[in-house]
C-alpha cells in the first residue's frame, strides 16, 4: 500500500515545464495541428485530434505548468461558469416558462478550449506558424474537399454566390478574410525565409481576394475595407512622425492616393455596386429615420431583429435571459413576421446576443477578454521578446473579427469557435512562450 501511495503521489506531483518529456510535446502538437488541418473537412479526425489535445493539455497544465495556473485566463473560465449559472436561475426564478430546462454552461466556457491548447504549441518556436498555416490549408483546398472544386470557382465567377459548404456565405468570407489578412500582415516574415516564395505567395493572396469577391459577401467587403483603412491610418501616421517635411507631404500624398484610387474602382465595379444597391430601399429608410419601413431584406431582418431584441435587453439589462435569449426574441416577438419568426433563431449580432443573453454582464465579460489579450501581447512585443508582425495580425484580425461579428454571432457556430480558437491559441502560445522562456 505504501508504495502504491507513493507511485500516486509522484505521479500527480507538479514539475517544472522543463521535465515534460518530448513525446507528450509532440502529441499534443501534432493532436492540434491535425485538428486544424481537418476541422473543416473532416470533422471525425478532428473530433478526436481535438479531444485529445485538450485532454492532455489540462494535464500538462496541472503537472508540468504550475508557473501559468495563477494566470487571469483560468479566472476567466470560472467567471464565464459562474454568470451562466446565475443569468439561467435568474431566467428560471423570474421568466421560468421560457427558461431553459438547464443551464449551458458550454456556450461561453467553450471558448477557453485555447488555454490547453496553447500551452503545447508554446513549447516550440516554430508550433505557432504550424498550428496556423494548418488551419488556412484547411480552408484553402475546402473548395475541392467540402465544395465542388473548380466547377464551384467557375460559377462563382458567373455569378452565382459560392461557399464551398462551409456552412453559408458569411462564413466562408470570413475564413479566407482571416487568411488573406494573416498572408499580408506575414508577407515580409516569409519572403526573409525565401525570395522564392514570392510567387506562390502573390497567388494565394489572389486566390484569396478571388473566392472573397465571387462569395459575393458584403459584411466581409466592408469589413476588408475597414480593416484595410484602420492598419494604412496606423502605418501612416508611423510614418508620418518619422518623417521630415518632404517625406511627411509624400506620406500623406500616398495615404489619399491609395483610398481615391480604392475608392475609384469599388464605385465602378458592377458587382460589387449592384450587391450593395440590393439594400438601397433599406437604407433609404434608415437614413430617414423611418425604420418601421424597413423591408425585410437581407439586411432589413438584421435590423428589425436589432429592435426587437432592445426590449428584451432592457426588461433584462444585467444578466440577461439565458443562453436561449436570442432565440426568445425571434420567438416571442410578435410584430415580426410569422415566417421570419419561423425562420430565424438567432440576430446576426454577437454583440447584441451577448446583451439578450447574458446581459451587460456578458458583453464586459466578451470585450474582456480582448483586452486582456491583447494587453499581454503588446507588453511582450514592446519588451522585444514577439516580433511586430504578430501584433500587427492581432490588430487586423480583431478589426476584421469585430466588424463582421455585427453582422453574424460567428462565436455562436462551430466556424467562428474554431478560428477564434485556433488565432487565441498562437497569440496566446507567443504571449507564454516569451513570458516564460520556454526552451526549444
Amino acid at each position: 500500500m505504501t508504495s502504491v501511495s507513493t507511485s500516486l503521489a509522484n505521479a500527480f506531483k507538479r514539475r517544472t515545464p522543463a521535465e515534460q518529456p518530448t513525446w507528450l510535446i509532440l502529441l499534443g502538437i501534432i493532436s492540434i495541428a491535425l485538428y486544424a488541418l481537418t476541422r473543416t473537412g473532416f470533422s471525425e479526425i478532428a473530433g478526436v485530434a481535438s479531444a485529445i489535445a485538450t485532454l492532455a493539455g489540462f494535464w500538462g497544465l496541472f503537472k508540468y505548468g504550475k508557473v501559468v495556473n495563477s494566470h487571469i485566463l483560468f479566472r476567466f473560465v470560472w467567471i464565464a461558469i459562474l454568470f451562466q449559472l446565475i443569468s439561467w436561475g435568474l431566467s428560471q426564478y423570474v421568466t421560468p416558462e421560457w427558461a431553459e430546462s438547464s443551464p449551458k454552461l458550454d456556450k461561453i466556457t467553450r471558448w477557453f478550449v485555447f488555454i490547453p491548447l496553447a500551452w503545447w504549441v508554446a513549447q516550440y518556436k516554430n508550433a505557432t506558424w504550424l498550428v496556423w498555416g494548418c488551419a488556412a490549408l484547411g480552408i484553402l483546398v475546402s473548395p475541392w474537399v467540402t465544395g465542388d472544386g473548380l466547377d464551384e470557382i467557375i460559377r462563382g465567377i458567373n455569378g452565382q454566390r459560392v461557399f464551398f459548404g462551409l456552412r453559408q456565405e458569411q462564413h466562408a468570407s470570413l475564413f479566407f478574410g482571416v487568411i488573406l489578412i494573416g498572408f499580408l500582415c506575414f508577407t515580409r516574415t516569409l519572403l526573409s525565409k525565401s525570395k522564392w516564395l514570392a510567387i506562390p505567395l502573390f497567388l494565394a493572396i489572389a486566390y484569396c481576394i478571388l473566392i472573397i469577391y465571387i462569395n459575393s459577401s458584403r459584411q466581409a467587403w466592408l469589413a476588408l475595407l475597414i480593416t484595410a483603412f484602420f492598419m494604412a491610418s496606423y502605418f501612416t501616421v508611423k510614418r508620418f512622425k518619422k518623417a521630415t517635411g518632404k517625406q511627411k507631404t509624400t506620406t500623406l500624398g500616398i495615404f489619399l492616393a491609395g483610398i481615391l484610387s480604392l475608392g475609384i474602382i469599388i464605385s465602378n465595379n458592377e458587382t460589387i455596386v449592384e450587391r450593395v444597391m440590393l439594400e438601397k430601399e433599406a437604407l433609404n429608410a434608415i437614413a430617414s429615420l423611418d425604420f418601421d419601413d424597413v423591408p425585410y431584406s437581407s439586411f432589413g431582418i438584421r435590423l428589425h431583429s436589432w429592435v426587437a431584441a432592445t426590449d428584451f435587453i432592457k426588461a433584462k439589462p444585467i444578466f440577461g435571459w439565458g443562453s436561449n435569449g436570442r432565440s426568445l426574441v425571434m420567438k416571442k416577438t410578435e410584430w415580426l413576421p410569422d415566417d421570419i419568426r419561423k425562420d430565424f433563431g438567432h440576430l446576426h449580432n454577437i454583440y447584441i446576443e451577448m446583451l439578450v443573453n447574458f446581459g451587460i454582464v456578458g458583453l464586459a465579460f466578451y470585450i474582456s477578454i480582448w483586452v486582456v489579450t491583447a494587453k499581454s501581447l503588446f507588453r511582450q512585443i514592446r519588451a522585444g521578446k514577439i516580433e511586430k508582425q504578430v501584433g500587427y495580425f492581432f490588430m487586423s484580425f480583431v478589426c476584421f473579427w469585430s466588424i463582421m461579428n455585427c453582422f453574424e454571432a460567428y462565436q455562436n457556430f462551430w466556424t467562428g469557435v474554431f478560428y477564434f480558437t485556433i488565432f487565441m491559441t498562437g497569440i496566446q502560445a507567443q504571449i507564454w512562450r516569451a513570458k516564460y522562456n520556454f526552451k526549444e
